[in-house]
């Protein structure tokens, strides 16, 4: 694996497999003033600012350990090392699974995932990843071990402080392991993917759903050229011109999956879609597999979270934007149930990228919400910070990075406010 990063190559490459190893390398790191970059599977590596300094990469895909599941409880521990693919299928051979979603499962890893706060179709019936971790043990940038939150799901020491490492980029502490709490694996799952000419049409039926008598596992209204390749993908005929398609995954028992499935359909038949679809297994994995396709292989990404209506209306005026528009294709994936957006464009070259990137923060920061550019060139993120910003909270930030990581070890500069 490249450790390579934004321009910089790092003089030294640690692999820790044990926790004391661990400690270790943070210890000698943090005393010889060096900077480091914590690597997963590598799959999210890619968001954040570029880094201020980068002399060391600590490598923790070999940082696996034992995964120690209790069925009974509902449970699972693993390290950072061990990937979501891999842990999914244990927790499968006895019923269960992650309540959240990742891209590529099968080299995202616990700790990045984590650390990143990473998005998934599921969010819009369970939830993001923070709000099924329990615990976690990190390492600070010195070496010490700290741990929160416990093995069950009733426990509240250490104030819950594993919250403040999700989503915090590693910028405060190396996660090493993480308590997840689980949900049982559905009897039976089925996507539903339905095609509209008109966007108020798709936006009125998916939000239905949302608004319904049930909610489905994931909803989600694709635009742009992502919504004929998600339906091509899922072997029906993409119409020529501009559509837009609603995929909705139900799950559940048997009869209760087949009444859901009858519900979206006829909900979608009534609305005069021009086709829809109830799809097989393998058309359900490369349907939303092409989803997240379009995301990797875009040349800018842009993820914005807010009110779902706020998030509809932001990729509706970004998409419709007359300088996007001549830049190249422009395609929004929006999260239904759980208000997010992901816009993706692929121009031409670097400059045409800036140029849409620009335009694409200055809409969304109008909004209420926030956003992060999670895929861009490297001359995006020298010209500007990819977060959105935090305003008044970029204060507190800093007193907390000060706090856990006073000689600005860890991902330095990466994270909002280029902290």
């Amino acid at each position: 694996m490249s450790h390579s990063l934004d321009g910089f190559t790092p003089t030294s490459v640690e692999n820790p497999e044990t926790l004391e190893g661990l400690s270790n390398s943070l210890a000698k790191i943090h005393g010889a003033s060096l900077s480091a970059v914590p690597w997963g599977g590598g799959t999210r590596i890619g968001v954040g600012n570029v880094p201020s300094g980068y002399d060391v990469a600590i490598d923790l895909s070999s940082f696996t350990g034992e995964i120690e599941h209790e069925p009974g409880d509902m449970t699972v521990i693993a390290n950072a090392g061990v990937t979501i693919g891999r842990l999914n299928n244990v927790l499968a051979a006895e019923g269960q699974r992650l309540a959240f979603e990742v891209g590529n499962p099968a080299n995202a890893t616990v700790g990045g995932s984590v650390a990143s706060n990473a998005p998934g179709h599921r969010q819009s019936s369970t939830g993001g990843i923070r709000d099924w971790v329990i615990g976690m043990q990190t390492v600070l940038a010195d070496g010490t071990v700290t741990k929160s939150g416990g093995r069950v799901v009733k426990n509240v020491q250490g104030y819950e402080m594993h919250r403040l490492n999700t989503g915090a980029f590693g910028t405060l502490g190396v996660i090493s392991q993480v308590a997840f709490k689980l949900l049982p694996l559905p009897a039976e799952q089925q996507t539903i993917i339905a095609w509209f000419d008109e966007h108020d049409t798709a936006r009125e039926v998916g939000m239905r759903f949302v608004n319904g008598l049930f909610m489905p596992e994931a909803i989600t209204l694709v635009s742009g050229p992502a919504a004929n390749k998600v339906i091509s993908a899922s072997g029906e005929s993409a119409p020529a011109e501009r559509t837009y398609a609603l995929m909705a995954r139900v799950g559940g028992g048997i009869r209760a999956v087949e009444r859901q499935v009858n519900e979206v359909v006829g909900a979608i038949g009534a609305q005069g879609a021009i086709g829809y679809a109830v799809l097989s297994d393998d058309a359900t994995a490369h349907a939303w597999n092409e989803l997240d396709g379009v995301v990797y292989t875009a040349g800018l990404a842009v993820r914005f979270i807010s009110r779902t209506s706020v998030a509809l209306n932001a990729a509706l005026d970004i998409e419709s934007h007359p300088a996007i528009i001549d830049a190249g294709s422009v395609s929004s994936i929006v999260d239904l149930g759980f208000g997010s957006s992901t816009i993706t464009a692929t121009p031409p070259d670097d400059e045409t990228v800036l140029r849409v990137a620009r335009i694409i923060r200055e809409k969304l920061s109008e909004k209420p919400g926030s956003y992060v550019i999670e895929k861009c060139p490297l001359n995006v993120k020298q010209d500007m910070d990819v977060f959105s910003d935090v305003g008044s909270s970029i204060d507190l930030m800093r007193r907390i990075k000060a706090e856990y990581d006073p000689t600005n070890t860890l991902n330095p500069g990466r994270f909002a406010g280029k902290i």
